[in-house]
């Protein structure tokens, strides 16, 4: 039996989220970062089917320097203004709230996160938060060589790295862009780490990729942690 356990917020609706969270909580000063919040008598995690959720996931931005044909049009996409976009303060108080009501892993997802100057110090910032035993990061591994031994230290404890086929050419045709190697890079990286995991994304499109299954598992069973 399949259990869901995880909740799916982004940069956009996280406001209303904090709005409804909030008024469940009382507390004198909501601005305040790190302020002691109550507890309440039930958990606004719980579904209608009794099933406790644990699992956050955050949209960090809505910005990807790759164009993947399944995912985004070749010209991109009209972006949201900053102004209406989640602050790191922001990001790290509503990240409080759900952990006061019982969330432990928190996912940073987007578009592509590493594009956020400020990925780090959510890391850091979110890992320093009681009740939050794991953080991790879902990224098309582009820039992750770069950035992944900050955001070891900063406290990243899983990594998911999307890689849709193990040629190149065929990479630049899927995403629109050049980089194969780098993902490529970035996957060694990350296994060079103390990451609790490291698993490869694949999506499988008939009549492209799916010949490449095979590869993939010779590619990754002896290389990727798939805990």
């Amino acid at each position: 039996m399949i259990k869901i356990r995880q909740i799916n917020v982004s940069i956009l609706s996280l406001r209303s989220t904090f709005s409804k969270c909030s008024r469940q909580i009382s507390t004198n000063n909501l601005t305040k970062p790190n302020v002691e919040l109550e507890e309440t008598p039930s958990s606004p995690l719980t579904d209608t089917f009794g099933r406790f959720h644990n699992y956050l996931r955050i949209s960090l931005s809505e910005r990807c320097n790759l164009r993947c044909q399944y995912c985004m049009p070749e010209e991109g996409i009209e972006l949201t203004k900053s102004s209406k976009l989640l602050s790191t303060e922001e990001v790290i108080y509503l990240t409080q709230i759900f952990a006061k009501h019982g969330v432990e892993k928190v996912r940073l997802t987007g578009g592509e996160p590493l594009l956020r100057k400020d990925i780090a110090e959510i890391c850091e910032r979110i890992s320093a938060i009681d009740g939050i035993k794991s953080i991790g990061l879902t990224t098309n591994g582009i820039t992750g060589k770069r950035h992944f031994q900050k955001l070891s230290d900063a406290g990243l404890t899983h990594v998911n790295i999307s890689l849709d086929t193990l040629i190149p050419e065929k990479f630049e045709f899927v995403s629109r862009r050049r980089g194969h190697h780098k993902v490529m890079e970035s996957i060694d990286r990350a296994l060079d780490l103390p990451f609790h995991s490291v698993k490869v994304n694949c999506v499988v499109m008939k009549g492209l990729n799916e010949d490449e299954i095979l590869p993939f598992v010779d590619f990754t069973k002896d290389k990727v942690s798939f805990n």
